[in-house]
């Protein structure tokens, strides 16, 4: 940013300042040449006067005129030879050349414009008569000197002031490249901390590490290109983190699940011999074991779900209608039981991006936790839209519902809202959101218009994935 503001800055310094040296040579060359064309036509003038013979008056102002100015004049007849002179060096070719330019009716052309480095001297050469008729010619060696002087003290005036200028614009540039910078700068900082940390936290996995990773090349600034580098780190470190965390959980959760059958068993062969005083206690460890058998399942398909990517899933299409149909008669005795009605209504051929093990599963959390939650009486409703690349699955119902503070943290893990009733995990509706955002989807638990609990749930068809491929 930096190196912008400057070359524009230089850009516009010099864009005022090479203008103004070249306006000011110009008009200090327009002055000295009409003082010095002045000079000769006088000179013209009076040699014209004068006629073809000597005329001591035509010397004496020539020779004042070089010793005034110190400039060697030279006035010459029609044949060429000189009528009088004052300061010409002898065997001079440049004069003799302007004498016969002169001779020729043209007029020597002055230059447009004076600089330091322009030549010592300007012959300037003026034909001696009227009209056509050409009687000699007058030619004055004039000296640059006193212009070349002026000039070069102006152009040194002017790029003074450009330095100036330009220093005084790269300190604003300096200020302005700092302030903008400094958030960029210090995010960068924050962001590289953060990285150390869960490197630190996080063991190596040789795996990921030996693996192949493809070096990006970033455009733009360099504070941009270096926090877009840390960022890019940051999260591949954090992908990192997550995986082990869920490594760490399916690990655990499988190395818990044989102790925990074993235990189940152990118990129901303890119940066999334990006394009738002891059954109450003995049914109430049952129940334990089966909650933290439930845990331990539910965490294991949550690690699942959330350890396959969306491109594990993208090759599944399944048509919703069998799936939901078959899933709503298998519930059909529970929530009989319940006192809950179900109806369905599903356009017949949708389908969506999804297999069907996971649409069985998102199917059974959601009517699970209908046929528990949402009271006797309670109507629930399955509908399905195709509209655009998209498919809407919706299950409303006009239950119990919860409070709206809790909506948002429904489909959080380990989340139960503060009316729950019954026993549950708290995992249901994070494993059907990750099962969801899987396939690139998306899954939304909001209120119902009739008071209950509503969930949207939106997947991509296959004519969308058709065309994004």
């Amino acid at each position: 940013m930096l190196l912008v503001l400057v070359v524009y800055s230089t850009i516009v310094v010099a864009g005022l300042a090479l203008p103004l040296a070249m306006t000011l040579g110009r008009e200090r060359m327009q002055r000295f040449g009409e003082n010095r064309l002045a000079a000769a036509a006088y000179f013209a003038d009076l040699a014209a006067r004068e006629g073809d013979s000597p005329v001591p008056e035509l010397q004496e102002a020539l020779q004042r005129y070089h010793d005034l100015y110190g400039e060697a004049v030279i006035v010459v007849g029609r044949d060429g030879t000189p009528r009088a002179a004052a300061g010409v060096p002898t065997g001079s070719g440049e004069i003799g050349d302007a004498v016969a330019e002169a001779l020729r009716n043209q007029r020597t052309r002055v230059p447009d414009i004076i600089t330091p480095w322009s030549p010592a001297q300007v012959l300037v050469a003026v034909p001696v008569g009227t009209g056509t008729q050409v009687e000699g010619a007058v030619v004055l060696a004039a000296s640059t000197a006193a212009a070349r002087a002026e000039i070069t003290r102006a152009w040194a005036l002017i790029a003074a002031g450009a330095v100036a200028l330009l220093a005084l614009a790269s300190a604003i540039a300096v200020a302005l490249s700092r302030w903008t910078v400094r958030p960029l700068t210090e995010l960068a900082e924050r962001a590289t901390s953060l990285r150390r940390r869960v490197r630190d936290r996080v063991p190596p996995d040789p795996v990921a590490d030996d693996g192949p990773r493809t070096r990006r090349r970033y455009a733009g600034p360099q504070e941009v290109r270096r926090l877009a580098a840390t960022f890019d780190a940051m999260a591949r470190d954090v992908d990192a983190a997550s995986d082990a965390q869920r490594r760490l959980v399916a690990d655990s959760a499988h190395a818990l699940r044989n102790p925990l059958a074993a235990l189940r068993m152990r118990l129901d062969t303890l119940g066999m011999v334990l006394p009738e005083s002891s059954s109450a206690a003995h049914r109430k460890a049952t129940v334990e074991v089966d909650r933290l058998t439930g845990i331990v399942n539910d965490l294991l398909a949550l690690a699942s779900a959330e350890s396959r990517t969306e491109t594990d899933a993208a090759g599944h299409t399944v048509e919703l209608g069998p799936v939901i149909a078959e899933r709503v008669e298998f519930w059909a005795a529970a929530c009989a039981d319940a006192g809950i009605t179900v109806t369905v209504d599903v356009p017949h051929g949708v389908r969506a991006v999804l297999s069907e093990r996971d649409l069985t599963q998102i199917l059974d959390i959601v009517l699970g936790n209908t046929v528990k939650y949402a009271g006797a009486g309670t109507h629930a409703e399955i509908t399905v839209e195709h509209h655009g690349g998209e498919v809407g699955l919706v299950v409303r119902d006009d239950g119990r519902g919860v409070p709206a503070a809790d909506l948002p943290n429904l489909s959080a893990r380990f989340f139960r809202a503060a009316n729950t009733v019954g026993q549950g995990t708290g995992l249901g509706l994070a494993i059907a959101r990750a099962l969801v955002e899987r396939a690139g989807g998306d899954f939304d638990v909001g209120a119902a218009p009739s008071g209950g609990l509503r969930v949207q749930i939106r997947l991509p068809g296959p004519a969308r994935t058709t065309l994004s491929s």
